[in-house]
């Protein structure tokens, strides 16, 4: 249904003189004509919807528009006061130019159907009022996910239409991931939820409802997000980050259990850290790297979900940065000296080894796997960890 059919952006001539047989014979007690709809289109342009194209205003017959109830966005897909609310309005003031048309697609399997998007009052109210044609914009949209988006905004703030409710939103992401349009994960439950109630409920609304209702009607979702625990006990499971360390083939974090030959041995120390500039996890760097005379790599990750994992490391090295740069001045005070050739980075025993894996949604380009496997840069690109290497940050 939602293939590029109409190159041209218009609709097909065979179905426009379908709808201009019919017309005729339509009551039309609103008096709609042609020059009402150009006033319409004066007064109230039509709207841009992302992956949607605007294929014209027409004057249609209502006998070839179909409005499922299945497809209504709000709980209540008819409710009468409201029916009875617009009657009362077309019989005292008539159609009003300056509001919006009724919204539709067109059907491929009848070139002349329409099914509604917007208007299923409307719809009900013509047939009260006795009115069988009415002014609709026909959309065509790239995917089935772009029409359900469109289709929630026709509801924002408009008169002739009642306001969705936060249930209202939860089941339309619901009834998106029913059918195959969004992922079961929460990132594509988020993009939705500010895509259709974005402008409509407030960002708290959105955060602190939509979502997590939405995400507890479907019984929870699929991971996208690997978050490690601290915890060390053998039940803890396998994503923390002592399991993520040894299964790397890295030493266990720190000096414990260990005397110093053994950690001269192991020819560096690790320490995993949620901040860049992590003071507990500096002083240990500076003060065991110094006393052993050998690296202590940090592995950077996220302790919590994050929107937008660059941003995150971007942010985590620049706070490793600001941390490194207090290091090198406290040096050249307490030593009254300057370092006109910079510092010798070998000698710099805190290094940044990369970032553990956090971005895990399956990368279809890759037979499903995740989409970070391993050690990445801020980027997420997987890099290899050399032990005798330079810091991320020197790269």
């Amino acid at each position: 249904m939602f293939d590029s059919t109409y190159q041209n952006n218009t609709v097909p001539v065979a179905t426009l003189a379908e709808w201009a047989k019919l017309l005729p014979s339509c009551a039309n007690p609103l008096g709609l004509t042609e020059e009402i709809l150009e006033k319409n289109l004066l007064l109230y342009p039509p709207v841009e919807y992302e992956g949607g194209t605007f294929l014209g205003r027409y004057l249609i017959p209502l006998s070839n528009v179909r409005f499922l109830e299945a497809d209504q966005p709000r709980a209540k897909s008819n409710d009468p006061e409201h029916v009875t609310n617009l009657a009362n309005v077309f019989e005292v003031m008539g159609f009003a130019p300056d509001r919006p048309p009724m919204v539709g697609t067109l059907q491929t399997d009848s070139k002349s159907l329409i099914e509604g998007m917007s208007g299923y009052h409307r719809d009900k109210t013509c047939v009260i009022f006795g009115q069988e044609c009415y002014i609709m914009d026909i959309y065509e949209f790239k995917t089935p996910l772009d029409r359900r988006v469109a289709r929630n905004k026709t509801n924002h703030g408009h008169d002739t239409s009642l306001s969705q409710t936060l249930s209202d939103y939860v089941k339309e992401i619901i009834n998106a991931a029913a059918a195959g349009e969004i992922e079961k994960n929460h990132q594509a439950i988020t993009e939705l939820a500010y895509r259709i109630a974005g402008g409509d409920k407030t960002e708290k609304q959105i955060k602190n409802s939509i979502i997590p209702n939405a995400i507890k009607a479907m019984g929870g979702v699929n991971p996208d997000f690997r978050l490690y625990s601290s915890a060390s006990a053998s039940t803890a499971g396998k994503h923390t980050l002592k399991h993520w360390l040894s299964t790397s083939n890295h030493p266990v974090q720190g000096v414990a259990d260990r005397t110093d030959e053994d950690l001269i041995k192991q020819g560096y120390l690790t320490y995993c850290a949620g901040e860049g500039n992590n003071k507990s996890t500096w002083q240990r760097a500076i003060t065991h790297g110094q006393r052993l005379g050998i690296p202590v790599w940090i592995f950077g990750y996220s302790s919590g979900r994050v929107e937008d994992l660059k941003v995150f490391r971007n942010k985590w090295m620049n706070q490793f940065m600001e941390a490194k740069d207090i290091q090198i001045d406290f040096s050249k005070a307490i030593t009254q000296s300057e370092c006109p050739d910079g510092i010798d980075e070998d000698y710099f025993w805190c290094k940044v080894a990369g970032f553990m894996p956090q971005h895990i949604k399956p990368n279809r380009t890759k037979g499903g796997s995740p989409t970070e496997i391993g050690l990445v840069d801020c980027e997420g690109n997987p890099i290899k960890f050399d032990p005798d290497g330079k810091c991320l940050s020197t790269k």
